[in-house]
């Protein structure tokens, strides 16, 4: 299906209607749309060092047009690589270069033409060797994305494979390999004189959570067959929609980023996103692009993906609903509810995708709103300030691992109850105690937070839901759930860097079956394991609350629901 109409965005905004109305006004007063595609840095901030960023990470706005001409070249790329006999592609990246082809794979499926395609962005060994048993390593594309070229973990991944490759294919292991980067990044050397099969210089000035529409995204989808060229001239449409070649009436960006930023000002800073289960991984891309860009500064907007959607009166006055789904796609029960809750007060948007290929222009869209909320609220939506707390935090622990062989000890538990221990500065000496307490916490307007440095599989996302439905049903909070190292390069910045909201429950675990990391005196496990006690400490600096739950190695999803049983208990 070819289309030039966008896909139709729906506000029902309630009372906050004349508040939006009003900022839309001093919008239009300040003739914020020319200056906006102008790059003019003083609609966000008012200091020097500032803008110079700002205006240094907006060619997003235009890497529609640069990306349109090189449709051909990638294309061709996937012919040769299909040619040469590549039967299967893995991308390795974090955050912004790995987010857009998990969302792709899952909205268009298998294509015929495509090539199957797996997405590895953490760093447990259990996730490592799923990758490599179920993909035939000799005729697999690995692609490494990374826009610095020294993020820690696609260039751990890269050197892994890499290794395993040698030992099949010897000094042509390089074949099998693809770069993503900036021009002049450290990793272009590298990739060179491991002679990869191809190296993609990516622009110095797209952000990585604002990279969708360029090499990051565009490469993935190519190699899965998707149609590029219509995927970027639907995002060009909504460019044009929203103001690039010149004042129009109606921008759905401004509009929508306009009522997301007045509605966080009000208090209404949980934006809920509920889909159809095959949208549900457009959740992942949409929470590292507004968490990242808006949690600073002791404010934001708290995207949540996957929080169970409930009745009415489950909710505070925290939260705005967003659903997106396909016009030919019925989702009733999603649609019920969400008029429920319109009804009920709460403000809704609602936008609905004429197909798959609409994502192009949705990508775009929710670019937009993101910097205008982030105008609406005064701060740089480009930097990522309390990122590096947590990496720094890593990378001191990994010294010690280097020169001990291992990670520090940590403190006793405050409790251990059937294998699980709990560490926590609450207080309790039992584990229904130490939950009580921790959830004891709990303020209206605060969010729990479930961070698992664990191996994600189907069963242990049902008891994570599970958890979070009862948290939600129990204590009327907003949740959210990610897999670290995932979410580190995504809603991180927000946890540390936005509203003290948050209870942060940790959730770690041995690794019975771990992988060495060539060239490095540590495994994957110990990486992760330092990730995880890295961004503890960071979040306790920032005076989070927080409560790590260690599930040691047995089976983690039976952990979980060992510790869900106790929380019953706990919140009875």
């Amino acid at each position: 299906m070819t289309t030039s109409a966008i896909a139709p965005q729906t506000l029902q905004l309630g009372p906050f209607q004349p508040a939006v109305e009003a900022q839309l006004a001093r919008f239009q007063a300040q003739n914020f749309t020319a200056g906006f595609w102008q790059k003019q840095a003083d609609l966000w901030v008012a200091d020097a060092e500032g803008q110079q960023s700002i205006r240094s990470f907006m060619g997003w706005l235009r890497v529609v047009d640069e990306m349109l001409p090189a449709v051909a070249e990638i294309e061709q790329f996937v012919q040769e690589v299909k040619q040469a006999g590549f039967r299967h592609v893995v991308v390795m990246g974090m955050g912004g270069s790995s987010m857009t082809p998990i969302v792709l794979r899952q909205a268009f499926g298998t294509l015929a033409g495509g090539l199957p395609l797996s997405v590895l962005d953490t760093t447990n060994p259990g996730s490592v060797r799923e990758i490599e048993e179920a993909v035939p390593l000799a005729e697999t594309l690995f692609v490494v994305a990374s826009k610095s070229g020294t993020t820690a973990e696609p260039l751990a991944f890269g050197d892994y494979f890499y290794a395993r490759l040698k030992e099949i294919k010897g000094d042509k292991a390089g074949e099998n390999f693809v770069a993503i980067t900036d021009p002049g990044s450290q990793f272009v050397t590298q990739a060179t004189e491991q002679q990869y099969r191809r190296i993609f210089l990516n622009f110095a000035d797209v952000g990585g959570r604002f990279s969708a529409l360029s090499y990051f995204g565009l490469v993935p989808a190519a190699l899965l067959g998707i149609d590029s060229k219509t995927l970027l001239e639907r995002a060009q449409t909504m460019m044009r929609a929203c103001g690039s070649e010149g004042p129009t009436d109606h921008s759905p960006g401004l509009e929508l980023g306009a009522a997301l930023g007045v509605l966080a000002q009000q208090g209404r800073d949980k934006l809920t996103l509920v889909v159809p289960d095959n949208l549900s991984d457009f959740g992942l891309w949409l929470e590292q692009l507004v968490a990242e860009s808006t949690g600073k500064q002791g404010t934001g907007i708290l995207p949540l993906a996957g929080d169970p959607l409930s009745e009415p009166a489950v909710y505070g006055s925290d939260r705005v609903f967003v659903y997106v789904g396909y016009q030919g796609q019925p989702d009733a029960e999603n649609r019920r509810k969400v008029a429920a809750l319109q009804a009920a007060g709460h403000p809704v948007v609602t936008i609905l995708l004429h197909d798959a290929l609409d994502l192009g222009a949705e990508f775009f869209r929710w670019e937009v709103a993101t910097a205008v909320a982030s105008a609406v609220l005064g701060i740089n939506p480009f930097d990522q300030p309390n990122v590096q707390a947590a990496k720094t935090a890593t990378n001191r622990l990994m010294e010690v691992v280097e020169q001990q062989g291992q990670l520090p000890q940590t403190s006793a538990p405050a409790a251990t109850e059937n294998g699980l221990d709990y560490y926590t500065s609450t207080g309790g000496n039992s584990a229904e105690a130490v939950l009580k307490s921790f959830f004891g916490q709990a303020k209206p307007g605060d969010y729990l937070c479930v961070q698992a440095y664990l191996m994600e599989t189907p069963a242990l996302n049902a008891e994570l839901n599970e958890l979070r439905a009862f948290v939600q049903q129990r204590l009327h909070l907003a949740t959210a759930a990610g897999y670290g190292p995932r979410f580190l390069h995504s809603t991180g910045q927000y946890h540390k860097g936005g509203p003290d909201t948050g209870l942060f429950l940790q959730l770690t675990t041995d690794h019975a079956q771990d992988l060495p990391l060539p060239g490095r005196p540590y495994t994957f496990g110990t990486f992760q394991n330092a990730q995880a006690a890295g961004d503890l400490q960071a979040l306790q600096d920032y005076g989070r609350r927080t409560l790590r739950v260690h599930l040691g190695s047995g089976s983690a999803p039976a952990d979980l629901g060992q510790l869900l049983l106790v929380l019953r208990k706990a919140l009875a």
